[in-house]
């Protein structure tokens, strides 16, 4: 093989650039395809001619028209890569409080029209996706704590709707806390708050991430389901699709009923002067013949314990 002289080497390395400089368009962040239109209201941010809404990478494609017409604009992340922070390249962070359209497709993240946050053509109730707001924290990660990407954090008392479905937690029509696609009493449905943690678990002291820990005399719907836990109809406080007359755990907090101090875990002790309706049924304990809700008549518990004494 000849070698090639210093010009011609030169002459190479210069051909080459203008050819990658002649496919990737010059970058202005504010208009990358450079239409004249910002970023922020444009409703094809890379001009490929896919809108945004239905575009897998919102602020990346080659142009089918404009300027930089046949040439890469934008990046080249898809919007539910974990590098992807800003997916319709606004300037706005899409876990920013200021970013009310992640997606850029006119749609308010909070809207009963937008049905998919950051675009990635799945749906945001659809059980195959995962990371809502795209940000490539899985929904029920640990260390995801913002599954709508917001700005809010899900357990911030400011946080009315986890998942961003514009239907609030504790709205009786809200099924799904975090548009996991598992309703919040469904028996699969392990973790409603999608924080990572099991509702069953010691760790989790927030079911439904409302902010307010599930033993505290606030917290009035455990399950964030929109019914009180003392209501009548109310049938299984923590959500785990168990009726509380046959849950051995009523309030979800891995203590069996009968080691539990607190058995419907509304804050008063069983005991307790103010604790009137000791397992959660809606029944005040003067009515009820089962105070404990251990499966026996309370009549029966005293001539145990009459029985003990003795």
């Amino acid at each position: 093989m000849i070698p090639l002289s210093y010009k011609a080497l030169v002459a190479v390395a210069f051909a080459a650039a203008m050819s990658a400089s002649a496919w990737a368009a010059p970058v202005n962040p504010a208009d990358i395809d450079g239409d004249g239109i910002p970023n922020i209201v444009d409703p094809d941010i890379d001009n490929d001619g896919i809108p945004n809404a239905l575009d897998r990478n919102v602020d990346g494609g080659i142009a089918k028209s404009g300027p930089f017409r046949g040439r890469w604009v934008g990046d080249r992340l898809n919007n539910d890569s974990a590098a992807e922070k800003d997916i319709d390249g606004d300037g706005l962070l899409d876990d920013s409080i200021a970013e009310l359209d992640i997606d850029g497709d006119g749609n308010l993240d909070d809207s009963p029209l937008e049905l998919d946050i950051d675009a990635d053509q799945r749906l945001d109730t659809s059980f195959a996706e995962r990371d809502i707001d795209g940000d490539g924290k899985n929904d029920n990660a640990k260390n995801e704590d913002d599954i709508d990407g917001d700005g809010l954090a899900d357990d911030d008392l400011a946080e009315l709707d986890i998942d961003g479905d514009n239907d609030k937690d504790n709205s009786a029509t809200e099924d799904d806390i975090d548009g996991d696609g598992l309703n919040d009493d469904a028996n699969g449905e392990t973790d409603i708050d999608g924080d990572g943690l099991a509702d069953n678990s010691e760790e989790e002291e927030d079911i439904d991430g409302d902010g307010l820990n599930d033993d505290s005399a606030e917290e009035t719907d455990i399950d964030g389901d929109g019914l009180a836990d003392d209501d009548a109809d109310e049938d299984d406080i923590d959500g785990d699709g168990k009726a509380d007359t046959s849950d051995d755990d009523i309030d979800g907090d891995s203590l069996i009923n009968s080691n539990d101090n607190d058995i419907d875990g509304d804050g008063w002790a069983n005991g307790d002067p103010y604790e009137d309706d000791t397992d959660g049924d809606g029944l005040s304990d003067d009515e009820d013949e089962d105070d404990e809700n251990d499966g026996k008549k309370d009549s029966d518990d005293e001539e145990d314990d009459e029985e003990e004494r003795r």
